[in-house]
């Protein structure tokens, strides 16, 4: 019975040691396993920071760009308020203008009446001499008022150079 109880026992030894190999070997395929996981966390670590320092360049690119193109937009925006000072101006004074010519034309009006050229016989043209042709054209100097923007002067300066 010894025997027997020895046998058992060297059985059940064996059956312990071999599930301790088996548990072994799992163990060391799952750190196989690991150290491939390992190699290939780094690997992606690596592409990962590059794509991150790519990024930050791309950012910094961008940044740029829209400083240049903040900066060309605001000088765009400066030269379209310039420009449409300069049109206020000129639109100001045509209006004046176009005022003292409809002042003119409705006084010339009020002072000649207005006849009816069917019923008047044909009137002899009267000679007008270079003098008095010249007066008619001249215009009576009005006071001129002193320019209050930089374009204002601009425009002034250029007209003077025009006559």
């Amino acid at each position: 019975m010894m025997e027997w109880a020895g046998l058992v026992l060297d059985a059940l030894l064996i059956l312990v040691v071999g599930i301790g190999i088996w548990q072994a070997m799992r163990l060391i395929a799952q750190l196989r396993d690991l150290r491939s996981g390992r190699v290939e966390m780094e690997k992606f670590v690596r592409e990962f920071n590059t794509a991150v320092i790519r990024a930050e360049a791309g950012i910094k690119s961008l940044r740029a760009a829209a400083r240049e193109s903040g900066d060309d937009l605001e000088k765009l925006v400066e030269k379209a308020v310039m420009v449409r000072d300069e049109l206020n101006f000129i639109v100001d004074s045509a209006d004046n203008v176009a005022q003292r010519l409809t002042d003119k034309v409705s006084s010339v009006l009020k002072a000649e009446p207005v006849r009816d050229v069917r019923d008047t016989p044909p009137i002899a043209a009267k000679t007008v001499t270079a003098t008095e042709a010249k007066k008619a054209e001249t215009p009576k100097a009005e006071p001129v008022q002193q320019p209050s923007s930089k374009a204002e002067k601009e425009l002034l300066q250029a007209l003077q150079k025009l006559r």
